[in-house]
């Protein structure tokens, strides 16, 4: 009992037993490790972000390239269509 509470009194004033520092201080030690070791794993998954959205972006700039060319090559299958339909419907005004 005495002992409990002279324990009390000294913890009241900040002393910390040195069993309980040295599990603290182990524990600091984990802490930290574990700090870096998320700090690592966060920097590599921004890198792959990075590079994920860069793929992304190339991707859809080849889809834009590629469905510019079929528009093209569609309006211009259309435009001879429309020329030859057009031309079909003209009546000869005379001779030649």
């Amino acid at each position: 009992m005495l002992h409990r509470f002279f324990n009390f009194i000294l913890r009241y004033v900040g002393y910390v037993p040195h069993h309980r520092e040295r599990m603290l201080i182990k524990e600091i030690i984990l802490l930290e490790q574990e700090i870096f070791k998320l700090e690592n794993e966060a920097a590599e998954l921004r890198d792959e972000n990075i590079s994920l959205w860069s793929m992304l972006d190339e991707m859809q700039k080849a889809d834009m390239s590629q469905h510019q060319n079929a528009m093209k090559l569609l309006m211009d299958e259309l435009q001879e269509s429309l020329a030859d339909e057009m031309m079909k419907d003209f009546k000869p005004v005379g001779e030649a």
